[in-house]
C-alpha cells in the first residue's frame, strides 16, 4: 500500500521517539521507513496470517497496522516491553492510515485506482464519485523526478496537461503518475516529444532530471494498474539499456524487456564473449561510442560519419578493426543485431539499483 508523504512524516515522527531501532515495511518486506533504506525482508507466514498479533523474529518483534492492507513495525528487541511498544506503534500507524484514507481526494482515488488498491464495484463506484470516466482512451505516464521531491515537481505538472481530462496523483516521494487523454488513432511519436518537451523545459528550469515513462493507451478504466505497472517497468528497463535517454515508451522496447528476463549469470556470460580482456583495448569509448551511433543511424555509413564528424573512410577502418578482432561485420544486419544484444545483456548487471 502506498503511504501519502504527510502519513509517511507523521509515522516517521512516531518511530523516531521510539528509543530503539525500528523499521516500517510494507506487505513485500520492502522497507518504507527509514527512507533509503533499500532493504527487503522475508515476511513469516505466520505474520501474514495474523498481522496483528506481535511475533518474534529471531531478535525482532514484528507486527502488523491491521488485518487487510497492513503495514509492518518491526522493532529490535523481544521482551514483553518491546512487544507492547509494537502494538502501541502499530495502532497509532492505523489510525494515521484510516484518517487518511477517511478524507478521500481525486488524487488519493486516482491513485488508489493506479495502484490497483481497489478492484470491482468499490473501483466504479469510486470513479464515480469523483466524476471519473469508464470509458476513455488513455495512457499514463509516469514522472520520475530523480533530484527532487514531489511537493516541488508537481507545482510545474499543470502546465503539462493538455486538457480536462488529464489527472495527476503524486504515487511516491520521488513519482508523479498523469492519466493522459489520448486519441484513438493517437500517434506514440507526437505523445514521446510531448514528453520530451517536458524534460526540456524542467532541466532548463530547475536543473533536475526527470524520466518518463509511458504504457500503452486502455480503453476501460478498470485496465489502468495494468497501464501504470507498464508506465514504472519502462522507466526501469529503459535506465539499464539507453542510460542517455529521459523518456521511454514501453510498446518500443520489447527487446530490451526480453533481456530484462535474462538472468544476470547468463547475460554475463555471452557479454563476456565480445567484450573481454582481450578486447577492452579495442571497445573503449570513443569505440563503443562509434558503434552506438552507427545503430542509432540504422547501419548507414554516411550519416554516422556526418554526426561524428569524421570521415566516411575512418568509420569504415574503426568497423573493420571490429569485424578482425570478433569477426562480426557490424555493416552487416545480422551480425549488428547479434552484436547489439551481447552489448545489451552486458548492461543487466545494474538492473537491480536501477528499477523504481
Amino acid at each position: 500500500m502506498y503511504l501519502d508523504h504527510r502519513v509517511t512524516v507523521k509515522i516517521a515522527r512516531i518511530l523516531n521517539m521510539i528509543d530503539m531501532s525500528a523499521l516500517l515495511l510494507d506487505s513485500s518486506g520492502n522497507v518504507i521507513l527509514p527512507e533509503g533504506d533499500a532493504r527487503t525482508f522475508t515476511i513469516p507466514d505466520e505474520v501474514l496470517q495474523n498481522p496483528t498479533i506481535p511475533f518474534i523474529y529471531g531478535a525482532m518483534t514484528l507486527i502488523g497496522t491491521s488485518e487487510e492492507q497492513p503495514v509492518f513495525v518491526c522493532l529490535h528487541g523481544d521482551s514483553e516491553d518491546v512487544k507492547k511498544c509494537a502494538v502501541l506503534c502499530a495502532e497509532l500507524i492505523n489510525v494515521l492510515m484510516r484518517e487518511d484514507m477517511s478524507h478521500t481526494s481525486r488524487e488519493q482515488s486516482l491513485r488508489l485506482m493506479l495502484r490497483g488498491d481497489v478492484e470491482g464495484a468499490e473501483f466504479e463506484s469510486m470513479a464515480a464519485d469523483q466524476d471519473i470516466p469508464m470509458q476513455m482512451n488513455r495512457c499514463v505516464l509516469y514522472f520520475y523526478f530523480q533530484d527532487m521531491e514531489v511537493e516541488s515537481a508537481i507545482q510545474m505538472m499543470g502546465d503539462a496537461m493538455d486538457n480536462d481530462h488529464d489527472l495527476i496523483t503524486e504515487v511516491g516521494h520521488h513519482s508523479v503518475a498523469m492519466l493522459k487523454a489520448v486519441d484513438e488513432d493517437a500517434d506514440f511519436t507526437e505523445i514521446e516529444e510531448y514528453a520530451n518537451a517536458f524534460v526540456s523545459s524542467f532541466l532548463t528550469e530547475t536543473g533536475a532530471t526527470v524520466y518518463i515513462g509511458i504504457s500503452d493507451p486502455r480503453k476501460d478504466l478498470t485496465s489502468i494498474p495494468e497501464a501504470y505497472a507498464e508506465a514504472r517497468n519502462a522507466i526501469s528497463v529503459g535506465r539499464v539499456y539507453h542510460s542517455g535517454k529521459r523518456v521511454f515508451v514501453y510498446r518500443n522496447m520489447l527487446l530490451e524487456r526480453f533481456l530484462s528476463e535474462v538472468s544476470p549469470e547468463i547475460g554475463t556470460s555471452y557479454n563476456a564473449r565480445i567484450f573481454n580482456r582481450k578486447t577492452v583495448r579495442l571497445f573503449n569509448d570513443e569505440m563503443v561510442h562509434t558503434i552506438e551511433t552507427f545503430f542509432d543511424n540504422s547501419l548507414n555509413l554516411s550519416e554516422t560519419a556526418r554526426k561524428l564528424y569524421i570521415h566516411r573512410n575512418t568509420l569504415v577502418y574503426r568497423l573493420e578493426k571490429v569485424q578482425h578482432a570478433i569477426g562480426l561485420d557490424l555493416r552487416n544486419f545480422d551480425d549488428a543485431v547479434t552484436f547489439k544484444m551481447m552489448m545489451l545483456l552486458g548492461k543487466g548487471e545494474n538492473s537491480r539499483k536501477l528499477r523504481l
